[in-house]
């Protein structure tokens, strides 16, 4: 079965960088900001963050990710190079997720949620666009994999270091470092300790290397995007559970806004918006938690962050998105254009994803797979809740759940298919 893993993770591989030739990059804000900070650091002439990085700017970014672009940069003069490795990426994605899905279920749901996952729209333009999801969840379906494949003490510690470099290329580590903390804790009760120790000195190596390298350079120790209190100074003024993308970014009079930034370093500003968002948070717990059902909604009403990739003109970021007219779809469906065509079908395509995943959990309890129903509801459900307790919930914010939706998913066919093979 591994075999066939491998074939069809070899022809998605073929797939992508088919569709990478055929429709380019695709520009997206914060791909545009990660080339301009990269931009910067080769000006510079040292790695991300440096000081032109730092004074004067916001927040620290997406460290790993912005790091990639500058090699790229500097080694190639184009991005392309990185968009070829994304491809590579994301077809490994495929087959780490068909790995998982055997290991914690059986041969037949690895190939069920391999499937599921190549032929799934919205996975096929990710990797025309330099986002930090990709090496992200792939790094992080790798450290899963050798968990749940080995107990021994080295792979744990390489798991570990997987998981750090993960949360260097975007901070959604720890959702999954929990995880694995109670997945050892209940489900290896005589090893749990030495489990975890293993894994937690990896990502405290990593880790500690990075931070030491950056505090020698600038004098900071970090180790990962520091974008949290800027983000969550918004909800303390922002009436809606959306996010705002054409707003004014620093509103005068709000806890965003700071007299002379411009004269701040990233860390001062990040300081100030923590002091600020828990005074804040002090007097106002209900107004923010009152906010987290509507996030959690909002991150999962839609799932085409990437079908722009297929648009014919992609020049500009800030027009790279696909809309449905919801409301007025069944009178309007022969006013949609083709890229609205592929929206449409990856969003029914994604709402029975949703349904199947649900319906999973029902099949692992009733079978009494408790490890693995632990995984996918510590992970999907768990992850979302506080993702969206800290920040606002962008749609393509779930995208490192998603792999687990789609195992769920497979569960629930395969449960589907052996049922109607017994009558």
């Amino acid at each position: 079965m591994q075999n066939r893993y491998r074939q069809i993770s070899l022809l998605f591989l073929a797939f992508l960088l088919l569709v990478l030739f055929l429709f380019g990059y695709t520009p997206t804000n914060d791909g545009d900001g990660y080339i301009e900070y990269a931009r910067m650091c080769i000006d510079y002439g040292e790695p991300y963050p440096c000081a032109p990085t730092i004074n004067g700017q916001p927040f620290i970014w997406n460290i790993g990710q912005i790091n990639l672009v500058a090699l790229s940069l500097y080694l190639f003069h184009s991005v392309y190079p990185i968009l070829v490795l994304m491809c590579f990426l994301k077809a490994a994605s495929a087959y780490l997720l068909a790995r998982i899905a055997q290991k914690t279920c059986n041969d037949q749901i690895g190939l069920i949620a391999l499937l599921l996952y190549v032929c799934y729209p919205n996975n096929w333009g990710q990797s025309t666009t330099i986002l930090s999801e990709i090496p992200s969840i792939t790094l992080l379906l790798g450290a899963v994999f050798i968990i749940l494949h080995t107990s021994r003490v080295r792979n744990l510690f390489i798991a570990g270091m997987l998981m750090a470099v993960a949360n260097w290329f975007r901070p959604i580590s720890l959702v999954f470092m929990g995880t694995f903390f109670l997945y050892f804790l209940f489900f290896k009760n005589k090893q749990w300790l030495r489990s975890f120790s293993s894994l937690l000195a990896g990502y405290a190596l990593f880790i500690l290397v990075i931070g030491t390298s950056c505090w020698l350079r600038t004098g900071y120790f970090l180790y990962q995007s520091e974008t949290l209190w800027f983000n969550m100074a918004a909800a303390t003024y922002e009436t809606s559970v959306e996010p705002h993308y054409n707003a004014e970014a620093y509103p005068k009079g709000t806890i965003r806004y700071i007299d002379h930034m411009k004269d701040k370093t990233a860390i001062e500003c990040n300081q100030i918006w923590k002091q600020r968002c828990l005074e804040w948070l002090k007097d106002n717990k209900a107004n923010y938690l009152s906010k987290i059902p509507g996030r959690l909604v909002y991150m999962y009403m839609n799932d085409m962050d990437n079908i722009p990739a297929f648009l014919h003109d992609k020049s500009k970021a800030q027009n790279n998105y696909v809309t449905l007219p919801y409301r007025t779809l069944p009178y309007n469906l022969q006013n949609l254009s083709s890229i609205q065509w592929i929206g449409l079908i990856n969003m029914i395509y994604y709402a029975f994803l949703l349904m199947a995943f649900a319906f999973s959990l029902h099949v692992l309890r009733s079978e009494k797979k408790y490890d693995t129903l632990f995984l996918l509801c510590c992970i999907v459900i768990g992850g979302s809740l506080a993702l969206v307790l800290a920040v606002h919930g962008e749609t393509r914010f779930k995208a490192p759940f998603m792999p687990f939706i789609f195992i769920g998913a497979a569960v629930s066919i395969y449960e589907f298919i052996h049922k109607r093979r017994a009558f």
